[in-house]
């Protein structure tokens, strides 16, 4: 099953599904121009696993490198597609991905290769639509004269926020189910769009990828930890779409817990704090078997850390509440 770091949980995301070959493919169809797409030989693609990102930037930045070969008699040449995630409008991704390519295009100099041919592509899904310009040139305040002799590149741009994902230009994404629904989400991510996410939820019904649970549960964890959408109301989403929130949510509380990724239990315990894991016992609870008032007012009295924690491990393979009650050192009436 696919790993989300919660600290960084755009950019897991998108490293994730953009790892899967059939996915950059699809991803690049779709933002290079076509007659260069169709120069790439599609059966040669690979990852480069070298992180270019210096040590000062690696908690802010990552990069994810996808190469070919073009399929041109007697050029050989690899071409790196250099994918830069940015959740932020971000002025300075110039001389970021200048550094990239310097670092690239320096190892291949120190081992006596011809320099590779890299594209930059830029994806974005912050809020509001991408400002800064695409060719480095453009920053320079200075007479056209200059501008011949000056260093310039153009970035490749593809901002979810202007995307028309219903156009027919992205056809070739709405056939890739996974990688259509992951884009959607992460556009979703900000605007905080819960139409969009439901149309996520029917295309999901529609193209019976339901039977892929453990997608299903990675991307419903990118949405709960991106908008603040109560787990009752989430399951019932699931279910105005037409998919069984009982299949999926045991599923998901169980990944929260195994993983620490639920905020509430996060919280309990990394930090100590009582009522985030009383609150995320309660909410796994109802999620499962419905609790009332009084159930609820009887876990929010208990305090032993201890307790909360050894009854959030046991609650998703309770066969029912009152063995998650009982656990808690009291009898249900």
């Amino acid at each position: 099953m696919p790993i989300i770091d919660i600290e960084n949980i755009h950019d897991s995301v998108f490293r994730q599904v953009l790892s899967e070959p059939a996915n950059a493919e699809t991803f690049l169809q779709v933002v290079l121009p076509k007659d260069l797409f169709n120069q790439l030989d599609l059966t040669t693609i690979t990852f480069d696993s070298t992180s270019y990102v210096s040590e000062e930037y690696k908690r802010s930045f990552s990069d994810l490198v996808v190469q070919f070969r073009i399929k041109a008699e007697n050029i050989p040449v690899d071409v790196y597609f250099l994918f830069e995630h940015k959740s932020y409008q971000d002025e300075g991704v110039f001389l970021q991905l200048l550094g990239y390519m310097y670092a690239m295009w320096k190892k291949d100099r120190a081992a006596k290769k011809p320099l590779r041919v890299i594209v930059p592509v830029v994806f974005y899904h912050g809020e509001g639509n991408w400002r800064p310009p695409t060719q480095f040139i453009e920053q320079f305040a200075i007479a056209e004269e200059w501008k011949g002799i000056l260093l310039n590149f153009t970035y490749i741009l593809f901002d979810t926020h202007a995307w028309n994902w219903q156009d027919e230009s992205s056809r070739p994404l709405r056939e890739n189910v996974y990688l259509f629904s992951a884009m959607l989400l992460m556009k979703a991510a900000f605007s905080k769009n819960m139409q969009l996410i439901r149309q996520v939820f029917q295309l999901w019904h529609q193209m019976g990828f339901t039977k892929e649970k453990e997608r299903v549960t990675f991307l419903l964890i990118y949405v709960t930890a991106t908008q603040d959408i109560p787990a009752a109301q989430l399951e019932e989403m699931l279910k105005e779409t037409k998919l069984q929130g009982e299949d999926v949510m045991p599923t998901l509380a169980q990944r929260w817990i195994d993983e620490g990724k639920l905020k509430g239990i996060q919280e309990g315990i990394q930090e100590g704090k009582r009522e985030g894991m009383q609150q995320a016992l309660m909410m796994l609870l109802t999620t499962r078997f419905q609790l009332d008032d009084a159930e609820k007012q009887f876990i929010s009295a208990v305090h032993e850390l201890e307790k909360l924690s050894a009854a959030l491990k046991l609650v998703v393979t309770a066969q029912t509440k009152d063995e998650v009650l009982k656990s808690l050192h009291a009898v249900v009436h």
